[in-house]
């Protein structure tokens, strides 16, 4: 098999953006149907009908019984009724191609695609995919500078999953985020025992903590957004108190210039950022000792700033 084929490195991905495009995913959400009844309630052809189901139920998005054709579990990610945290990473998935299609018009303008309120959920259920091991690793990363934290403040803790782990370790977690993500996970934050409050990371934040941190969050800014989010955490910290952000830094992470080019598709702003750009927003914010530590069998780099006794 040419693994290098167009077909089998992109199809399944353009085959879902096809098939919500063209309604066909609506029509088998709806109910299970027969080729050609989906040709009917699309205006694709019985020739595209068929083809497209036969992809998608060979991907395993759609199971076939005789000749009909209903919706798998992960087909049904794409329904407006599944909660937002439910959905995983293929909706948002499908969301990035279509931004990645206008990317030239992008370049052009700085300006991509905004969100839809139903891009917004499918970007908020990505966010809670990231798996178990790696939100371990991370946690794991973070205790090691600063061991066994009383409070901590998860800024842009969106889902919890990170808030959730410093919980079941024994700390008092306070996650920052904006309403209308805190309102989407507002079952699972209160399920982990977190307290939440709404705000901007670059505007002010709560105080009175050992532990700052937030996770793959300061790729969406500029660099004086980070020096503005970096002199807030600083701000949030008792004296002794430790911050750490955990990024993909270029140089430092394999991922990070392919990263960026995301960002540039779905996003007004944002970038990934070099260690020396963070090492001297951490020294502007009056940060001491700091250092960037890889995150083990991650992708993922950890930057560290202690605030002075």
């Amino acid at each position: 098999m040419d693994e290098d084929a167009i077909y089998n490195k992109h199809l399944d991905v353009f085959l879902l953006w096809a098939a919500r495009e063209t309604g066909i995913v609506d029509a088998l959400l709806d109910a299970p149907k027969r080729a050609e009844t989906v040709a009917d309630e699309t205006g694709v052809t019985e020739r595209a009908a068929g083809i497209a189901l036969a992809g998608l139920c060979e991907a395993g998005y759609v199971d076939r019984t005789d000749q009909t054709y209903e919706p798998t579990d992960r087909l049904r990610s794409f329904d407006p009724e599944t909660d937002a945290l439910d959905r995983g990473i293929l909706p948002h998935r499908i969301d990035s191609l279509e931004k990645y299609v206008r990317l030239p018009e992008t370049m052009r303008t700085g300006e991509p695609p905004e969100h839809t309120e139903e891009g917004f959920h499918n970007y908020v259920g990505a966010m809670a995919t990231i798996d178990d091991a790696t939100v371990r690793e991370i946690v794991t990363t973070a205790e090691h500078v600063q061991p066994r934290p009383d409070r901590v403040l998860d800024v842009g803790g969106g889902p919890g999953r990170f808030g959730t782990e410093f919980a079941r370790r024994g700390a008092d977690v306070t996650l920052v985020d904006r309403p209308e993500v805190l309102d989407l996970a507002a079952a699972r934050h209160e399920a982990a025992g977190l307290d939440v409050v709404a705000g901007n990371a670059t505007a002010s934040l709560p105080e009175g903590f050992d532990l700052a941190f937030s996770a793959r969050m300061t790729s969406g800014f500029t660099p004086e957004e980070i020096r503005e989010y970096f002199e807030n955490t600083y701000e949030a910290l008792d004296p002794g108190g430790t911050f750490i952000c955990v990024e993909r830094v270029r140089g430092r992470s394999e991922m990070a210039e392919r990263f960026a080019v995301h960002m540039l598709a779905v996003f007004p702003t944002g970038n990934t950022y070099t260690a020396d750009t963070y090492r001297e927003a951490l020294a502007d914010a009056g940060y001491v000792d700091t250092e960037i530590r890889d995150v083990p069998r991650t992708e993922y780099q950890a930057i560290v700033g202690h605030k002075p006794e």
